[in-house]
């Protein structure tokens, strides 16, 4: 193993979406009590995120005894894109680097000339 696959490991560990989240808002520097609210929803989603299976398979076997429809989906497929709705906002997910607009030289030639002045000069020909 080499030094730099050791350093990722000890700096991003196999670790649950809760354990995670609590690493990220911990080194968040920037959060307010303002945010509490946030991080609050955040945990919980992070919760049912890493529970899911278990609370899927839970009411799978209810509705088998019961006879009736499972209480949860089998599949989830909002918890996730909202967690990192959450996360987002809170500044835990570095902002996208955008690439420097490229600067446009000024045209030396001439604009072509439109359909509309093509016209007109058609016109001014034929008349």
């Amino acid at each position: 193993m080499t030094s730099k696959t050791t350093s990722r490991r000890e700096r991003f560990p196999h670790e649950t979406v809760s354990e995670a989240l609590e690493r990220s808002i911990r080194n968040a520097s920037h959060l307010k009590a303002k945010d509490s609210a946030a991080i609050a929803a955040a945990r919980e989603l992070a919760w049912r995120i890493d529970n899911w299976n278990a609370l899927a398979e839970r009411a799978l076997h209810d509705a088998n005894e019961s006879g009736k429809r499972p209480a949860v989906p089998q599949n989830d497929n909002t918890s996730l894109p909202t967690f990192l709705k959450y996360c987002t906002s809170l500044g835990l997910v570095p902002e996208e680097d955008k690439p420097a607009k490229p600067t446009r030289a000024k045209a030396t030639r001439m604009a072509e000339p439109t359909v509309a002045d093509e016209f007109e000069e058609y016109l001014a020909n034929i008349g």
